[in-house]
């Protein structure tokens, strides 16, 4: 954990967990205030209805008003439970730093605290078209403080937690592989590796097959949405009717989400000379063990230069061929083996398209 980044985004949310306490407090005056008048308001009425005399001037308003009253008791009684999940969300944040848990952790009580910071001043809004002359209470400065506290934070907190320079600054340098604990080792890379990154997913390894394929759906599961395009480049020797048949089903699953799924077959000579395992987005980049064993393998995942790892993947991804032109490639190769013949190649240049 970074003590100073740490500190720095302690301040905010103690300042948001400062607000959301302001506006349970006003949620409790505001409560207590209209039942005083509700109670005023009732009295008299039974006083007047006992004794068959007159309103005082001054318990008109409280006795005519008091299904208005009443009403706004309810109002009341709902901003106090709002108030409190404000509180109870803003209090976790501040006691999971943000750091501690994951970006994911960190969008969802940001969103939960803003979602009802906006039904809290809707209610507010409610409760003072109907009492204004009450709202202008000096006493309900408290109110719009605590008000203007969290809609300040809560607009800072969503840009801190959603924005690329947000995730980048997220991003762990390196991750720790124990052998011995694959399913936290699992865990750990579902929570905290793949929830910083997004748009653009590649992934270079040799030895991505079906295993591979089954660990990186479930690192990858929970924060798919992050990524517009994912490309992954292995080689030849990975290939089987069972990860072609997954591959497709994958890549029709993620055309349905607007996720493009592309895999390509490195050429046999860098495949060979390729053994340094590399997964980067638009902005950061890993060196990662084989995806088959990622949760089970002794070894670091470790940040390495981002413009180095992507020009060697764009030296790779240049040279590699389309799974689906591999297969025809294959097939091709086959019929010519056995004999059949290679009639469907391209007749100018004899080549299968990359």
């Amino acid at each position: 954990m970074d003590p100073e980044r740490n500190a720095r985004i302690a301040v905010p949310l103690a300042i948001l967990l400062m607000g959301s306490l302001m506006l349970l407090g006003g949620s409790l005056y505001i409560t207590k205030t209209l039942s005083i008048f509700y109670g005023i308001g009732v009295g008299a009425t039974i006083e007047s209805l006992t004794y068959n005399a007159p309103l005082a001037p001054l318990l008109q308003s409280s006795a005519v008003n008091l299904t208005e009253l009443h009403t706004g008791i309810i109002e009341s009684y709902v901003g106090f439970v709002v108030a409190l999940i404000l509180v109870g969300a803003s209090f976790l944040m501040l006691l999971r730093r943000y750091d501690r848990g994951t970006l994911g952790s960190a969008k969802r009580y940001s969103t939960l605290h803003s979602a009802f910071s906006i039904v809290y001043v809707l209610l507010f809004y409610l409760l003072y078209s109907s009492y204004s002359s009450f709202f202008l209470n000096e006493y309900m400065f408290i109110l719009y403080v605590g008000m203007g506290l969290c809609i300040a934070v809560d607009l800072y907190l969503e840009y801190a937690v959603r924005t690329p320079a947000a995730r980048k600054a997220h991003a762990k340098t390196s991750f720790s592989i124990d052998p011995s604990k694959p399913f936290s080792n699992m865990v750990m890379l579902q929570e905290e590796l793949f929830p910083k990154m997004s748009g653009y997913l590649r992934i270079v390894d040799k030895h991505f097959n079906s295993a591979a394929l089954t660990n990186f759906h479930r690192v990858v599961d929970n924060s798919m949405t992050n990524f517009t395009k994912i490309t992954i480049l292995t080689s030849s020797e990975m290939l089987d009717s069972s990860f072609e048949n997954n591959i497709f089903d994958l890549k029709n699953e993620l055309d349905s989400s607007g996720i493009a799924l592309e895999i390509k077959i490195m050429e046999g000579k860098d495949s060979t000379e390729q053994h340094e395992r590399i997964l980067m987005d638009d902005r950061v980049a890993y060196k990662i063990p084989p995806f088959n064993i990622i949760n089970k393998k002794s070894e670091h995942i470790t940040k390495i230069n981002f413009d180095d790892a992507n020009k060697r993947f764009g030296y790779l991804y240049g040279r590699a061929i389309k799974l689906d032109n591999y297969i025809v490639k294959r097939g091709r190769d086959n019929d010519t083996h056995l004999g059949v013949g290679n009639q469907n190649k391209d007749k100018t240049t004899g080549d299968v398209p990359k």
